[in-house]
């Protein structure tokens, strides 16, 4: 039960993060770079913290608490730092790291809860654009709901609760941490999403074409069918996956859309839905529609039932019935006369036999 209780509030964040994502990412030339903390509690009051570092929506880096250090998933950086740089850089980490079990304890106090399990997540994300156009953001989520959230255009802070009020005085009357915070961004955001995009520009900015396909399920002979557009193995995350009618769309009716989802060797996946009625079925053509950046072309992939494509289906189904009985039916006469002839030889021989029999007797 409590694992299930923090998934359902990992999920939370995991929301927030995509519907921030899909934001950043709608902005060409844009690259963003967020630090995720988790600090949760359990029944016995034991404490555990996870930072893990994203460029646009690459995980490049984590902080490993038992060797107590950034450990990044990719060696485009190892060494091209200096050794002050990441001092200071896994400085920082493992001060995050501390200090989010402290900001779990506080908020506990905030909302009188003296023990049990409880998540708090913090996102500090910065954006830069091409021409050097800087943003900044950082949000707290407590038990999955909205707690604080950094305004950056005015350095103020906006309390989601009303127990958030209490962190909304204390930070903003205090110049220290609000210089902490910009020093945050600047040094530990900006600068390393300008290190990052440099140095792993090969990756950020490969591209990895999709593979489309589609899959029926009907549940009823009245109810229609259900056809879902399959698209997979694809990078970057941004992709449009439509359904249209008669080639003309995209239909919302009748649509659900699924989530873009990580796959395990870094691309993504995403399923739309489309439900069709049995007379809608009938007259219709449907196409899914898939645009990715790594296309020439827009992929289509049809499905239709309509009365043309029925027509069709219908002859060539006739046709390969026709000659299949055709040739079963050439298959059985010559076994048949295969089979006569065989029987016909055994019957001949028989009786040359006994002939020979009876000519011996009479001898």
């Amino acid at each position: 039960m409590a694992v299930l209780w923090l998934v359902m509030h990992y999920e939370a964040l995991a929301s927030i993060l995509i519907a921030h994502i899909l934001v950043t990412s709608a902005s060409v030339g844009t690259h963003s770079l967020r630090y995720c903390f988790t600090a949760t509690s359990t029944e016995k009051w034991f404490q555990e913290s996870v930072l893990i570092g994203m460029v646009n929506d690459e995980q490049l880096e984590y902080y490993d608490r038992g060797r107590k250090q950034v450990v990044l998933r990719t060696n485009c950086m190892n060494k091209s730092e200096s050794q002050q740089d990441w001092t200071r850089h896994n400085m920082h980490a493992e001060e995050q790291y501390e200090w989010m079990k402290i900001s779990l304890i506080n908020m506990m106090f905030q909302f009188k809860h003296t023990r049990g399990i409880h998540v708090l997540q913090r996102m500090i994300s910065c954006e830069l654009d091409e021409d050097g156009t800087a943003r900044r953001y950082m949000q707290d989520v407590y038990d999955g709901k909205n707690y604080i959230t950094f305004d950056d255009e005015t350095e103020t802070w906006t309390a989601s609760l009303p127990q958030a009020l209490y962190h909304k005085r204390k930070w903003e009357a205090d110049p220290n941490w609000k210089a902490y915070i910009l020093h945050l961004f600047q040094q530990e955001c900006i600068d390393w999403l300008k290190k990052y995009t440099l140095r792993a520009k090969k990756m950020l900015e490969r591209k990895v074409p999709p593979e489309v396909r589609l899959l029926q399920k009907k549940s009823h002979p009245h109810a229609g069918s259900e056809v879902i557009c399959h698209v997979t193995g694809f990078y970057p995350r941004d992709v449009n996956v439509s359904w249209l009618r008669d080639g003309q769309g995209p239909l919302e009716e009748g649509v659900w859309s699924g989530e873009v989802l990580p796959n395990m060797d870094g691309t993504y996946q995403v399923r739309k839905t489309l439900t069709v009625s049995p007379e809608e079925q009938a007259r219709h053509r449907y196409t899914c529609q898939v645009e990715h950046a790594s296309l020439g072309e827009k992929i289509k992939k049809e499905w239709g039932t309509g009365s043309h494509t029925g027509i069709i289906f219908g002859v060539v189904v006739s046709a390969l019935l026709l000659i299949t009985v055709v040739i079963a039916g050439v298959v059985i006469f010559k076994m048949r006369q295969a089979g006569a002839k065989t029987l016909d030889y055994k019957a001949a021989q028989t009786t040359e036999s006994d002939a020979s029999s009876r000519s011996s007797s009479n001898s």
